[in-house]
């Protein structure tokens, strides 16, 4: 989940400096910041290519701004005189500090249902011979904004309830990542697979990476709480007959609001950054949004009614998408699951921000609330 950051060599221009502005604007203009497609090389242009986006004039003029600075990428957006916008996300940690290769993004983004998030353009996961000096990924450009976790309202949550379903709606064979090629999900073993292994294998590098701070804030007894619910749950997960293509990472801030869906009346949504993206268990995309454990931009908060709405309306949308497994129809054992992965991600991320409380004003706002309602749904007093 969070990784302990390392420092990045320092002859490399940082992802969100000027520096880089530069250099972005120069590979537009030398057409080499997206090449054709090859297939012994990287960058790829993929097939899904955007449509606004011309092989013919993938060079020239452009402008350049950097649109944010996440947890571990910098997105930059690339207006050029004669395309659509294309955005450009580089990681600001090592390789190893990243769930998974760049490449597994991209493959994600194109199995997605069209419009749930943006177009895969490029990724060039080799810093050696990256124009830029890193690894990043290229992608079309989602119109909107995130909204405050203050400023959701049940009308939000309907619409992401919907189109998390759309998503899911791409079935997978079990947990693991998508892979560029004929058989995307080559690499996911089939069925069932447990979790607990992997919490405790993270559990365990929490530890190691982040010792004195797991201390200094007494995290240790949140650990083995989390420990505890998701091995309670590991039957149900152990025995999931329905993985989808799941984001992975579905807080507040990867979900964009671009007025009202003509259609329907309700906000109009999409989905950004897609670097956790695999097949999955949906309960971990339901459960990453908020509810009772919450804290910062990151996780709305929630009552157990609006949970439990939030849950019926998904289901429903899951019936009008297709077949409901009964990992989902099941309601009781979905809400089992998503407290289960409540437990880890929030666990993951009160570490993560722990580790950077020192040094972040925002971090250090944050964690006494996430390590207060994480405590609170774990039954720990404090």
């Amino acid at each position: 989940m969070a990784h302990h950051q390392a420092e990045l060599p320092s002859a490399l221009p940082d992802p969100a400096s000027p520096a880089m502005g530069e250099l972005l604007a120069q590979a537009w203009r030398e057409g080499t910041l997206v090449l054709p497609l090859r297939e012994d090389s990287s960058p790829v242009r993929l097939p899904g290519l955007h449509k606004s986006v011309l092989p013919s004039s993938l060079s020239g003029r452009a402008r350049v701004a950097l649109a944010g600075v996440g947890e571990r990428f910098a997105a930059w957006c690339v207006i050029p005189q004669e395309n659509a916008p294309v955005m450009v996300r580089i990681p600001h940690v090592t390789p190893a500090e990243l769930h998974q290769d760049l490449a597994h993004e991209i493959a994600a983004l194109t199995l997605a249902p069209a419009d749930v998030g943006p177009e895969p353009i490029a990724v060039h996961d080799d810093a050696a011979t990256s124009p830029l000096g890193h690894p990043f990924v290229v992608t079309s450009e989602m119109p909107g904004a995130a909204a405050s976790p203050a400023a959701w309202t049940g009308a939000h949550l309907r619409a992401h309830a919907v189109h998390l379903a759309r998503l899911h709606s791409v079935p997978a064979p079990g947990r693991g990542p998508v892979t560029l090629g004929t058989d995307p999900w080559a690499a996911v073993p089939t069925g069932p697979q447990p979790l607990l292994p992997e919490v405790e294998e993270e559990i365990a590098a929490w530890h190691e990476a982040h010792g004195p701070v797991i201390a200094e804030h007494d995290l240790a007894p949140l650990l083995e709480a989390a420990h505890a619910v998701v091995a309670a749950s590991e039957a149900e997960i152990a025995q999931l007959d329905g993985y989808v293509l799941a984001h992975g990472d579905l807080c507040s801030t990867n979900i964009l609001w671009d007025g009202t869906d003509a259609l329907t009346g309700e906000p109009k949504v999409a989905y950004i950054d897609f670097e956790w993206a695999q097949g999955d268990d949906p309960a971990r995309d339901l459960a990453n949004i908020g509810g009772a454990v919450h804290g910062g931009p990151w996780y709305v908060p929630l009552t157990e009614e609006q949970v439990e709405e939030f849950v019926r309306t998904y289901v429903s949308a899951r019936g009008e998408e297709g077949d409901v497994p009964e990992s989902v129809a099941d309601t009781a054992s979905l809400r089992h699951r998503m407290r289960a992965w409540t437990a880890y991600e929030r666990s993951a991320m009160l570490v993560h921000v722990a580790s950077r409380a020192a040094t972040r004003a925002t971090h250090r706002r944050v964690l006494p609330q996430l390590r207060a309602t994480l405590a609170r749904e774990l039954g720990i007093d404090r």
